[in-house]
């Protein structure tokens, strides 16, 4: 395949998906089989587009004419970078919904895949068209509309209601922000592409200029989540849609709106010349960025609910990407020749978050359906002891924590050591980039505690034995087998660093337009991100994350040896419980005494109510259990 003859039957396999499904029915079988297989053939033909365009070297551009409309599409390295996540994430949480829907009604089943085809195809939309117009409008839409029915139906309308079309009245707010703003262009005509638009942007002064790229933010931030506007729809609609959507709306959804950050932060501004002012422009991101990361990741550790846990968690790991992508801006606006390299590295470490974000996220929704589908509970207080009967989704959500937390040897430690370190090298004589950095640095700790909270109290402390009114066991290959899919991934982000490198620079080559080119001129042997990837310390990058594995892993060695070289023996005893004799589910350590100091401490941050009501309680199918757990 050539050009772009992966883009087509793309868009004609997940329209075959959405009409097979109309003509079967309420066909339960047959419906999940056809929209798995027909969907799946999609994100092989997307990822192949994308393989094209990254190795061919050079941008598609198309003209779609639907009524009269002219819809230009753009191909170029970015969208086919992005375009590669999605159809990952597509696949997996496609493959995964196949075994997730086994029990559910036909007529609902029905539903939720003639959504999920105009879903994927309205992202696929928004990461190719080259306008804000009708193009943008019409992606914009397939995606808002099949996602906000995806919410409405991932849970009884007693609890999806409300969230669905909150959800839905931020989408669409969003939208109106990013299509407004296009007007403020001098002499801007409906359908002009974003290069065109950027041109036109150049002669209409700085006030306007400020205005359009404001409303942007706005729009865009308000899409992936930014602080105070995530907080507003993420954690309910994140946790009322179904987890293989949820693990879609986290995992790609999102990145959607870093994808239009970038393009327009980094690309229209370029066209923009003086209106742009990326001084002021990276203070408002890292600003924003920052008190993303830290209030959103905070907020993720008072959840009982994991679902919820893990949607908060999400709006810190975006805030990540948006505090290194104002660094990167101002990093390359100091004038200091070392500096603008960094702006490279720094932008560098924000798209591979992205990526990296986008499959352990993806992920630790697909480990949590997991949960849920074995356990029928979203309540951490009821869980517990569940490592020896579901080992390998414990394994898995084990590794996924890990990565997000940003600890060595992990996918997330290499995106996070570009962002943060790139930052304060490049930020010595920035008091707020400094302050900024100590900030990220210090959430990261956070982190890594809501995951030790999370894995603990599901798989390793006690509980569930107690408190669940089933048999819980192993999840079927199913589901697990897409969940290997993400880890396989997963761990060559971590461990082979160089190659995705290779492919982020690569993205960037074939992207015309890029603001920070040629910014690493000056220092020989960079590409154009400031990072030297050919030779030399690109096989140490390489190679330092097995270099550190293996030397944890000696050092474990070691530590075994110098415990037992003075030959003392080894006793076992009862664990002492505090005064009390058994344990049962009265002494168990329950999440809301854990981290119980740090919750008071910054109760300021909002996100303090801790209702959690599992779907069987709303049905009544368990007589003389509360509400939830109210904490």
């Amino acid at each position: 395949m050539t050009g772009n003859d992966g883009f087509w039957p793309g868009l004609l396999s997940l329209l075959l998906s959405f009409l097979v499904t109309i003509f079967l029915g309420k066909k339960a079988r047959p419906v999940r089989l056809a929209g798995t297989i027909l969907i799946s053939l999609s994100c092989f033909f997307l990822a192949w587009q994308g393989v094209m365009v990254l190795g061919g070297g050079h941008p598609v551009e198309l003209e779609i004419k639907i009524a009269g409309l002219h819809i230009p599409v753009l191909l170029d390295g970015l969208s086919a970078l992005f375009l590669i996540l999605l159809s990952v994430l597509v696949l997996s949480a496609t493959l995964f919904a196949y075994g997730y829907y086994e029990k559910t009604e036909a007529e609902t089943l029905q539903k939720v895949y003639l959504a999920l085809p105009v879903f994927v195809a309205g992202l696929v939309g928004l990461l190719t068209v080259d306008d804000l117009g009708p193009g943008f409008a019409l992606a914009w839409q397939l995606m808002a509309v099949s996602s906000y029915l995806l919410v409405r139906w991932g849970r009884p309308a007693a609890v999806s209601t409300r969230p669905a079309l909150v959800y839905l009245a931020f989408m669409e707010s969003a939208w109106l922000l990013i299509t407004g703003a296009a007007f403020l262009a001098d002499g801007y005509r409906f359908g002009d592409s974003l290069a065109t638009v950027g041109e036109k942007l150049s002669g209409s002064g700085p006030a306007a200029a400020a205005v359009f790229f404001g409303l942007l933010l706005l729009g865009f931030g308000l899409k992936t989540g930014l602080f105070p506007l995530g907080q507003l729809w993420i954690p309910g609609a994140y946790s009322t849609a179904s987890p293989p959507v949820s693990a879609l709306l986290a995992g790609i959804l999102e990145k959607t709106g870093v994808f239009g950050l970038i393009r327009i932060f980094f690309f229209v501004a370029r066209g923009a010349g003086d209106g742009f002012d990326p001084g002021l422009w990276g203070q408002v991101l890292v600003a924003a960025g920052t008190l993303t990361l830290f209030i959103g990741t905070v907020q993720a550790i008072k959840q009982s609910d994991y679902l919820r846990l893990l949607a908060y968690s999400s709006i810190g790991q975006v805030g990540y990407i948006v505090f290194a992508l104002g660094s990167s801006l101002l990093a390359w606006n100091s004038g200091s020749p070392l500096a603008i390299s960094l702006a490279g590295v720094i932008f560098t470490g924000a798209v591979y978050h992205s990526l990296n974000h986008g499959i352990f996220k993806g992920l630790l929704f697909l480990t949590g359906g997991s949960l849920l589908y074995a356990t029928g509970t979203r309540d951490l207080n009821r869980l517990g002891g569940l490592l020896p009967v579901m080992p390998l989704t414990g394994i898995l959500a084990a590794l996924a924590s890990y990565s997000i937390a940003g600890m060595p040897a992990s996918s997330g430690f290499v995106s996070k050591w570009l962002m943060i370190a790139g930052n304060f090298l490049a930020g010595k004589d920035s008091l707020l980039l400094t302050l900024a950095g100590i900030v990220a640095l210090f959430t990261a700790a956070f982190t890594l505690a809501c995951y030790v909270k999370f894995f603990g109290l599901a798989f390793t402390s006690a509980g569930a034995s107690w408190k669940l009114k089933k048999d819980v066991k192993e999840v079927p290959a199913s589901l697990l087998v897409p969940e290997f899919f993400l880890v396989a991934f997963c761990l060559s982000q971590a461990f082979l660093p160089g190659l995705y490198l290779r492919l982020i620079g690569r993205s960037l080559v074939t992207t015309d337009g890029f603001l920070l080119a040629g910014s690493s001129a000056e220092i020989p042997g960079t590409n154009l991100t400031g990072i030297q990837i050919l030779e030399g310390p690109a096989l140490l990058a390489a190679a330092a994350p097995l270099a550190m594995l293996v030397l944890l892993l000696v050092l474990t060695l070691l530590a075994r040896w110098l415990r037992q070289s003075a030959g003392a023996k080894e006793v076992r005893v009862p664990v002492w419980l505090c005064g009390y004799q058994d344990l049962n589910e009265n002494n168990v350590y329950a999440d809301r005494n854990m981290f119980s100091d740090l919750k008071k401490f910054f109760r300021w941050t909002g996100a303090n109510k801790n209702m959690v009501v599992d779907d069987e309680e709303l049905a009544g199918s368990v007589p003389g259990e509360g509400k939830g757990v109210s904490l």
